[in-house]
């Protein structure tokens, strides 16, 4: 099975810049609106506020869109039930060796690490967004004026 495709502004393979365009074009109009990115009724005040955070943190990078909602309400429940099976665990330690607390356990885990990567939230899809923003050669060229200028000021 090959690899999930990344939003083009994660990409890291090479890419014309007219596909670049033309994916970025396509992926905004598919993204939709973000007025509807509200928590849902059904979350618990705790995965509210997990959902805020998660909306606040991301709302930068613009990759969220209505269409969003229901996998950012999903990643709010894993990591709240997370937290709270963590918390149990080390009010009781011997939990450890309860077979379906730790299924549940890594269920979670593994749904919030596909969560992440779904939302561009790990070190390394933060450290590929940074590699595409930054695009070596494409520095705002100097006009004559300040390139005289800089000349004059280390003359001083």
């Amino acid at each position: 099975m090959g690899r999930p495709a990344k939003a083009v502004a994660a990409k890291t393979a090479k890419i014309s810049k007219d596909e670049t365009e033309q994916r970025l074009q396509i992926e905004d109009k598919l993204r939709g609106g973000t007025d509807k990115l509200v928590p849902p009724l059904y979350l618990t005040d705790a995965q509210v506020e997990i959902f805020n955070y998660v909306l606040a943190e991301l709302d930068e990078a613009k990759i969220l869109g209505n269409l969003d909602l229901f996998a950012l309400s999903q990643l709010s429940i894993c990591v709240d039930r997370m937290q709270q099976l963590e918390k149990q665990i080390n009010e009781n330690i011997d939990l450890l060796l309860e077979s379906k607390l730790m299924q549940a356990r890594e269920k979670y885990s593994r749904d919030f690490l596909r969560l992440c990567n779904e939302f561009c939230m790990s070190p390394q899809s933060r450290a590929k967004l940074s590699i595409s923003t930054v695009k070596p050669g494409q520095e705002k060229k100097k006009t004559l004026m300040e390139l005289l200028n800089e000349d004059d000021e280390e003359d001083e």
